[in-house]
């Protein structure tokens, strides 16, 4: 099963943002930072391994996601 990341034009600018990059560069936010950028934990790691499918047809196999501050 594969998880859907937030849509690009869904995401809120200047907030922080939990997720992983793409083959191709893009970055796939899974999850708002609820403590919005604030705090040394650059990284959350997730209990069960996640499949991310992106735009470009690619799947990220990950259990790390980490912080990402949309432009």
């Amino acid at each position: 099963m594969t998880t859907v990341p937030i849509p690009t034009q869904e995401l809120k600018r200047n907030t922080w943002y939990y997720g992983v990059r793409c083959t191709c560069a893009r970055f796939l936010a899974l999850c708002e930072d609820l403590f919005m950028g604030k705090g040394s934990e650059t990284h959350c790691l997730s209990s069960v391994p996640l499949a991310v499918e992106c735009a470009c047809g690619a799947v990220t196999h990950a259990r790390v996601l980490r912080r990402y501050k949309a432009p």
